[in-house]
């Protein structure tokens, strides 16, 4: 059995810097706690290695890692707000090419000379950075001392020059804005929901909704994420945790917490907000209590434990490691692992934080000269004419991103409500820049046309260069890959098969879809791109998708089948049966196809969508 810790559970990246390398911790030690908790298990191979360090590079795990006291302390103080000496940037631990830069402190060094997220760390005055030289000791120095940082963005590379000085980590700040509640949340640590339950019993009878910016925000502490995001929802199970068992553990909200307000939330999202703020999108989410603007988040689905000399033998000296031991699940059982958070509408980084004002309009009181949009169970109010002006860019685009279930209604009278559709809001106030996604000119009479226009929205699919999708065409196994790698947004991977081409358009999405288990391709080493994939083949690639990203689709895969399921699918070969039943359990068997059938475009975007949204991948 294991034992239980007392412990402090991570689920950010975080603000320390890299990992040095671990000779002082006992290898031994480190060997029973890997064995013990790493939640993909350690293969015995990789266990016996000689050093902690060659078993780490192994793992080919960012984070997971090992910390001196310094580090350690580092590592604290970013998710619970210091005042530390430094420039003010928050790092991935992970070394690609140099150190992705998270986010940027407020009042910092790094803010005034024009540092961004997104900015890769390559070099510190003048020493090339790599995975084993840790970034933090040469940033380090003493207040008042320069620093050169060099970046690479957008492929060059910039010098930027600061002075070290102190910085202060605020978690979260709050003001009104234009009329809405704003909450800035840089990190979710130990202070954060007192904040929030500050900011929520000041402002909320001057806000007709509030705006959460997790924009960068790089996670942190579980338990600070779910009392946070539990003022806005209530009482609820907030999050699962699975273990490398297949157990699972929850956090709840017991039925005495406060839900402080009944307005909708706004939160706005980036590709750099991460973890414990992916887990609070996918809290109001789940339980219906707001809407995301902004763009795809980081896709960091695990949780880690931090082991030190409190909770664990063989630690000494302030010295630590963290240990992925869970994945962890919305409350509804979806992963945000590697997939990230899409949010409810899918705005550029410019125009995000307008959109998000533009929605924050207060009900009028008459309904003429007013727009009012119904988006995920909320419902907006919004000035035309003066989104129109100033604001066009973000107003066109928030048409734009509005996803099929979304209705727009225009006012007139004191209360009457018009259905409109985008397109004639757009030409009625001349946005002559209005240009609908998934606008293609063949899906009118598509049984499917919903789903297509769905994943078109949210850039999860393209048509061809004449404006067509052609939905009645076959689908090749290699297309359908790339179909589905695009739209979980997974990196290409290193498995390779002797009939795939390393410089072959759909090389990348085949080997990804193969290192996460979710095709195999034949016996004799090929995967045979060219051929059409078939509805049972589909099955089987789409259940394993549906076992990896959801609780639900994983119970499904340990079921055996019942005497009903072998009637209702006895027409599919022996090993698609049990994936067609999970499929159908999940509503995500488009078409009337037979098994052997091959799948049109049309019918592969359909039980795609259908499956993203049966287990909460798009926003409900």
């Amino acid at each position: 059995m294991k034992p239980i810790f007392s412990r402090l559970l991570a689920l950010g990246l975080t603000l320390s810097l890299a990992a040095v390398p671990a000779s002082a911790l006992e290898l031994d030690t480190a060997r029973e706690l890997l064995d013990a908790y790493y939640v993909e298990g350690v293969p015995d191979d990789v266990l016996a290695l000689d050093s902690l360090d060659e078993i780490l590079e192994a793992l080919g795990d960012p984070y997971t890692y090992y910390m001196d006291s310094d580090q350690y302390q580092n590592f604290l103080e970013s998710v619970n707000g210091q005042v530390v000496v430094g420039i003010g940037v928050s790092i991935e631990t992970a070394y690609h090419d140099g150190y992705q830069i998270m986010s940027i402190l407020p009042d910092s060094p790094a803010l005034e000379v024009g540092l961004q997220p997104g900015d890769r760390l390559v070099a510190v005055d003048g020493v090339e950075l790599t995975g084993s030289l840790d970034p933090r000791v040469a940033i380090a120095g003493e207040e008042g001392s320069s620093v050169t940082v060099t970046v690479v963005r957008e492929g060059e590379r910039l010098d930027f020059t600061m002075e070290r000085r102190s910085v202060a980590i605020p978690i979260v700040t709050y003001e009104l804005v234009d009329g809405a509640a704003y909450i800035d949340c840089v990190s979710f640590g130990s202070s954060t929901p007192a904040t929030f339950r500050a900011a929520l019993e000041e402002l909320e009878d001057d806000t007709s909704v509030w705006i959460v910016d997790l924009r960068s925000n790089p996670g942190g502490d579980s338990d600070a994420t779910a009392l946070s995001a539990g003022y806005f929802t209530g009482s609820h199970i907030m999050l699962h945790f699975r273990d490398s068992a297949g157990n699972y553990h929850h956090t709840y909200l017991s039925e005495s917490y406060p839900d402080l307000t009944d307005k909708p939330v706004i939160i706005l999202t980036s590709s750099h907000s991460a973890s414990g703020s992916e887990l609070f999108a996918g809290d109001i989410r789940d339980y219906g209590a707001g809407i995301a603007v902004g763009q795809r988040t980081f896709g960091k689905g695990t949780a880690q434990l931090v082991f030190n000399e409190h909770n664990a033998a063989g630690f000494s000296d302030g010295e630590a490691m963290k240990i992925t031991v869970y994945r962890f699940f919305s409350p509804n059982g979806t992963t945000n692992h590697i997939v990230g958070v899409l949010p409810t509408l899918l705005i550029s980084q410019e125009n995000t934080p307008q959109v998000a004002l533009l929605l924050s309009q207060e009900k009028p009181r008459r309904a003429e000269g007013y727009v009012k949009l119904e988006l995920a169970g909320q419902t907006f109010y919004l000035d035309p004419e003066k989104a129109a002006g100033d604001t066009a860019a973000a107003f066109t685009e928030l048409l734009e991103a509005l996803p099929p279930p979304a209705a727009l209604y225009q006012g007139s009278g004191t209360q009457i409500w018009t259905e409109v559709t985008p397109a004639q809001l757009a030409l009625e106030l001349g946005l002559d820049g209005y240009s609908p996604r998934g606008d293609f000119s063949d899906i009118s009479s598509s049984a499917f046309q919903r789903e297509i226009r769905t994943l078109a929205t949210y850039e999860l699919l393209g048509g061809f260069e004449d404006g067509t999708f052609r939905p009645q065409s076959t689908v090749t196994r290699a297309q359908f890959c790339a179909m589905v790698a695009t739209a979980l947004d997974l990196p290409a991977g290193q498995r390779t098969f002797s009939d795939v081409a390393g410089d072959a358009w759909y090389a990348g999405a085949v080997s990804a879809m193969a290192d996460m288990g979710f095709l195999s391709g034949y016996g004799d080493g090929t995967f045979r791109p060219d051929a059409t994939i078939t509805q049972e083949q589909m099955a089987v690639i789409l259940s394993a998708v549906a076992q990896w990203a959801s609780m639900e689709g994983y119970e499904l895969a340990q079921t055996g089948l019942t005497a009903q399921d072998l009637l209702a699918y006895y027409d599919y070969a022996d090993w698609a049966q049990t994936a067609a039943r999970n499929l159908g359990t999940m509503e995500a068997l488009a078409g009337d196809l037979a098994p052997g059938d091959s799948v049109t475009r049309e019918v592969a975007a359909a039980s795609l969508c259908r499956l993203m949204e049966h287990i909460g991948l798009l926003w409900d």
